[in-house]
């Protein structure tokens, strides 16, 4: 048989392949009914690569969002950190600056309180104008003179 023989020439060869015209069409159905299967067959495979191939993709896209969001969370730990330092160190500044004008005044008033004891008039107007020095300043104008350094990112002040 050549390859260019058709099929159905050869099952209609009456010498080769005797058979009566109902026994043919039966044949001749069958054969389309398996070609028609294969090609459902065909049809559903590629349908089920199809599938696949989505399913691979939405498999990629969630592993990619699990680590966006795992970067994500660990950069709001660091924010967090960040924030919390800055919270420390600002807390430190404040306490340390009234800290500072605790003690200055208490050195004032207990000089004041000297000066008093001894009647010593210089001493008292010294202790006095001491102590509306301290009190006149305000320590928050220093701390919005860190904070402005703080928050400006050229600024290596505390740079973590």
């Amino acid at each position: 048989m050549s390859d260019s023989y058709d099929i159905t020439e050869y099952a209609s060869d009456e010498e080769v392949y005797p058979i009566n015209g109902e026994q043919y069409n039966d044949i001749i159905g069958e054969v389309q009914e398996v070609g028609q299967s294969l090609s459902d067959l065909v049809y559903t495979s590629e349908r089920a690569i199809d599938v696949a191939q989505n399913i691979a993709g939405m498999f990629k896209e969630c592993v990619l969002a699990q680590e966006r969001t795992k970067q994500m969370q660990e950069w709001g730990k660091v924010e967090i950190a960040k924030t919390i330092a800055k919270f420390k160190t600002a807390q430190t500044f404040m306490e340390g600056t009234f800290g500072e004008r605790d003690k200055a005044l208490t050195k004032h008033y207990d000089l004041l309180d000297k000066a008093v004891a001894s009647n010593d008039r210089d001493l008292i107007l010294a202790s006095l104008q001491g102590i509306s020095s301290v009190v006149t300043k305000s320590p928050l104008d220093d701390f919005e003179k860190f904070v402005e350094l703080y928050n400006d990112p050229s600024q290596e002040l505390l740079d973590f």
